[in-house]
This record gives structure tokens, C-alpha cells and sequence, in this order.
């Protein structure tokens, strides 16, 4: 399950939730309505993106008056470590989007291929952009696990390089990191062979250095472990085979896991459910 202080706070405070979907890797959405309340944030487990879906003119940040008054389609990044207040007189609903910090840095090495040490979102409230208003509801409203997990990496896009957010600190330079053509040559090799042992000798040699200086580089370019990194790949591969019908013991096997309860564990922690219940929901 996901892990985030805001969605703690409002647990406790005069706050209703209506429904709460755990994404995988540390990322979740949940969907609030709030009626006459003061909320303060000590945001420290994660960064928010807000949402209000219905009403809000009646929510003002107290620690920043001049912010103005929320709006129907207003969007609100509250990255980790930020703190805030919030005076609520009348009744509004909202969607939360919980994204831990260490899954977006590994988005932008991955997807990107940038520096991970590039990313820092900016505070922003009551904003209004379409584009990513209809992402984030659009993520709300899909129910196949596959569909949801592009749109969200299509959020996440946005949020890193669109206009009025870019949330990358331009001129940061790699710093002892792997090369894109390096990650890129260690993703085929896992991929090609998602049931080869992979180990921190097999990646450090392919990637040409000793295997202490090849983790300390791949960590400063992927934000990750390699052993992490290896068990999202071999993820990846599961859910194709998961999708073909093949037996999860075999798919286990086919995909590094040392069995089929390893691959659960594994699975669930990656996409907020069972391969069992990720097939269903995708039929």
C-alpha cells in the first residue's frame, strides 16, 4: 500500500473518502470531499497532485492568501517537504494523486533517459491546465490496470517537461552516472533473458566497470538499485506472459522469481494487486 502523510492527515481530519486505488511502486489515488475544515499538511512522504472536481471556491490556502480561491478543475502540486494550510468553508470534492519521489526520479531515467537529479517539482496552487486535468481524471476513471499505468506515465511526462509545470532543473550535470547507451544495452540483456541471475558482477561487466563503481553510477543515473531495476524488468515480462494465459509457476520460472509466491510478492508490490487479479482486471 501506498505511503503518503497528506493522505494520513486527511484520514484524520473532517474529510470523507470516497474511494482510494493502490497504483503500485509506491504510487496511489484517492478521491475526497470536504465540508467546512482547516487542514494543515506537513507533506513529508511523498509529492500531490490535486485536483478539484467539484466546487472548491470555498477553499483558500490560510498561509498564502494571496493564492486567491480554489476552482471547479483547479490543480495544486504539493511536492515532498512542502507545508501548507488550508481553510475550507463550503463543501467541494477532489482527487489526490500520491507519487513517491524515488518512482519519479526512476521515471525520468528511464523514460527520459535524464539525470534523475534533475527533477524538482515546483509548488503550484490553483492552477489550470486541460491537458493534465484530463489526464489526472482520466486516471480516476480507468479500471484496466494496463491503461491506467500508460496514462499514468503520460501524467508523469507531462508534469516533468510541460509548459507552466517542467518540473527539471535545467544545467545538472550526470555526475559519475551510466550513460543512456549503457542503461539501454543492460535493459536488452535483462529483457532478452529475464530468467538469467543477472547479478551485480553480470551488469558491472557488461557495463565495462568494477562492480563498486558500477553501483554507485547506476544509482546516480536511475535513482534505483540494479537489483531493483532487474525485479521491475523481469515484472514487465511477467505481465506479458500473465496476459498470453501462460501458468504463473511457469511465468515465475520464465521470469527470474523463485517461485510462484515470489512472483506474487513481487507483483503485488509493483502493481497494488495479485497476478491473478491483474489478469482478471485486464480481460
Amino acid at each position: 500500500m501506498f505511503r503518503a502523510s497528506v493522505f494520513d492527515r486527511l484520514s484524520q481530519s473532517n474529510a470523507r473518502l470516497i474511494a482510494c486505488r493502490d497504483l503500485g511502486e509506491g504510487f496511489g489515488l484517492a478521491r475526497w470531499s470536504n465540508l467546512r475544515d482547516r487542514v494543515r499538511y506537513e507533506n513529508s512522504q511523498c509529492h500531490v497532485l490535486s485536483l478539484y472536481t467539484e466546487n472548491g471556491t470555498a477553499s483558500r490556502r490560510a498561509d498564502r492568501p494571496a493564492s486567491g480561491a480554489g476552482f471547479p478543475g483547479a490543480l495544486t502540486l504539493m511536492p515532498q517537504g512542502a507545508h501548507s494550510d488550508w481553510q475550507i468553508e463550503g463543501e467541494f470534492a477532489f482527487l489526490h494523486l500520491y507519487i513517491p519521489d524515488a518512482a519519479l526520479r526512476a521515471f525520468a531515467a528511464e523514460a527520459l533517459e535524464i539525470n534523475p537529479d534533475r527533477v524538482a517539482l515546483p509548488e503550484v496552487t490553483y492552477a489550470a491546465d486541460a491537458g493534465l486535468q484530463a489526464r489526472l481524471a482520466g486516471l480516476a476513471g480507468q479500471n484496466d490496470p494496463q491503461s491506467a499505468r500508460i496514462g499514468l506515465q503520460d501524467l508523469l511526462h507531462h508534469l516533468l517537461t510541460g509548459p507552466g509545470w517542467n518540473g527539471l532543473k535545467a544545467g545538472v550535470p550526470h555526475q559519475g552516472g551510466l550513460p543512456p547507451a549503457t542503461l539501454r544495452r543492460l535493459r536488452k540483456a535483462v529483457m532478452t533473458a529475464p530468467d538469467a541471475p543477472h547479478r551485480l558482477s553480470d551488469l558491472a561487466a557488461l557495463a565495462g566497470l568494477s562492480e563498486f563503481h558500477f553501483h554507485r553510477a547506476f544509482r546516480r543515473a536511475t535513482g534505483l538499485t540494479p537489483q531493483v531495476w532487474v525485479e521491475r524488468l523481469r515484472i514487465s515480462r511477467a505481465e506479458a506472459l500473465i496476459l498470453a494465459g501462460q501458468p504463473l509457476a511457469q511465468v515465475a520460472l520464465d521470469c527470474g522469481f523463485a517461485h510462484q509466491s515470489h512472483l506474487t510478492r513481487a507483483f503485488r508490490k509493483a502493481r497494488g494487486m495479485t497476478p491473478a487479479a491483474w489478469r482478471a482486471a485486464c480481460a
